[in-house]
C-alpha cells in the first residue's frame, strides 16, 4: 500500500503539474475561474475584496482586479513582512501604475501608493493555492503567509480560493495553523465547503 504523500511531496508535484500549464492554457483557464467568480453572489455583494496579485503559474487576479475597480470596489492586495512572515494590506486604486515587483517577485503597491486597510474591512477574500481538497484545506508555498492572514482576522468575511479543478487532491495534511477555505472557485464552478467565520 502506497503511503499518502506529505506536504512537501504534494506540493513539488502539485507545482511540476501546474508548469506544464502554456502561458495561453492558464489565461483561458483564469478567465473561466475569473468568471465564475464575478457572477457569484458573494462577489456581487461585495464593496470590499481583498486579493492576492498573481505570479507565474497562478490563477491569474489581473482580470479580477480591474473588473472590481471598474465597478466600484474597494481592492485590498497583500504587502509582505518577510521578518515577520505575515501579510499587510493596501488598498489599490490604480493596477497600472502602482504595482511593482516586490519579494519573491510578487507584484505589491510601491512605498507611495502604500494605504494600510485591515484585513477584517475585506468583504470577500480572494486566496492563492498549489492544491486544496474537498474539506476546504489548501496549500500554499509553506511559508504561511496567508494562513497567518486568514487566522488573525475575528469578524464574518467569506474565503473563496481560486484554482483549478485539476488541484484537487484527495486530502491535504492539515496543521494546527492551517484556515479551510470557506470556498474555492475553479475554471467549472464554486465549490462551497464552510460557513462563515463569525466575530
Amino acid at each position: 500500500m502506497t503511503a499518502p504523500l506529505g506536504k512537501i511531496e504534494m506540493r513539488q508535484a502539485a507545482l511540476k503539474s501546474r508548469k506544464g500549464l502554456s502561458r495561453e492554457e492558464l489565461t483561458i483557464l483564469s478567465d473561466a475561474v475569473m468568471k465564475n467568480v464575478i457572477s457569484s453572489r458573494e462577489y456581487k455583494d461585495s464593496k470590499v475584496i481583498a486579493s492576492y496579485v498573481a505570479k507565474s503559474g497562478e490563477v491569474m487576479t489581473e482580470g479580477i482586479i480591474r473588473h472590481s475597480l471598474m465597478a466600484g470596489k474597494r481592492i485590498l492586495v497583500p504587502v509582505s513582512q518577510p521578518e515577520s512572515t505575515s501579510l499587510t494590506f493596501s488598498e489599490l486604486r490604480d493596477y497600472d501604475r502602482e504595482l511593482a515587483p516586490g519579494h519573491f517577485g510578487v507584484p505589491e503597491p510601491l512605498d507611495k501608493y502604500l494605504r494600510p486597510v485591515s484585513l477584517k474591512e475585506a468583504d470577500l477574500i480572494l486566496v492563492p493555492l498549489v492544491a486544496w481538497d474537498a474539506r476546504g484545506f489548501r496549500l500554499g508555498y509553506g511559508k504561511g503567509y496567508f494562513d497567518s492572514a486568514l487566522a488573525a482576522i475575528g469578524v464574518s468575511s467569506m474565503t473563496m480560493g481560486l484554482g483549478l479543478a485539476s488541484q484537487l487532491v484527495p486530502k491535504i495534511p492539515e496543521e494546527k495553523h492551517d484556515v479551510p477555505l470557506m470556498s474555492v472557485a475553479t475554471e467549472e464552478r464554486i465549490i462551497y465547503i464552510g460557513k462563515r467565520r463569525t466575530a
